[in-house]
Formats: structure tokens, C-alpha cells, sequence
């Protein structure tokens, strides 16, 4: 897995920790879980509630750069 410039800080990706997905940084959550989590209608204090490990910012963070890169492949102004 690569994980975007942006997001090293926050991610984290090692063959021995849940077979290479990628996680937050300093936990076992994948970020896979804040996708299913949106995907599914709750916001970020649904997951927030549920991996309390995870921080607002690491969350935050996945979140704008999601938005960013669609807005970059729309040509709009990018969030920072």
C-alpha cells in the first residue's frame, strides 16, 4: 500500500500489523473503518465514539485529503 505524502504522518502501513492495511498512525484501526463509517450516513463523531483511539485530527485529516483530491480532479479551489 502507498500512502499519500500528505498523510504519512497520519497513516500507517506494515505487513505485520493487520497484513499491510492501512491504519492510523499508533493503533490497529484501519482507516478502512472511517470509510465504512461515512459510506454508511454516520459523521465523524460516530466514529469518533466508536475508535477512540483514532484522534479528531488524524480523522480530520483523512477526511480534507479525500475532499482535496476530488476537488483537484474537478478543478476546484483546493481546502486547507
Amino acid at each position: 500500500m502507498t500512502i499519500p505524502k500528505e498523510l504519512e504522518a497520519v497513516l500507517a502501513s506494515s505487513v505485520d500489523t493487520l497484513g499491510g492495511s492501512v491504519r492510523f498512525a499508533g493503533t490497529r484501526i484501519p482507516v478502512q473503518a472511517l470509510i465504512d463509517t461515512l459510506d454508511d450516513g454516520d459523521g465523524i463523531e460516530e466514529f469518533l465514539e466508536s475508535w477512540p483511539d483514532v484522534t479528531r485530527e488524524q480523522a480530520e485529516a483523512v477526511i480534507h485529503w479525500e475532499q482535496n483530491h476530488a476537488r483537484q480532479i474537478f478543478g476546484l479551489e483546493l481546502v486547507i
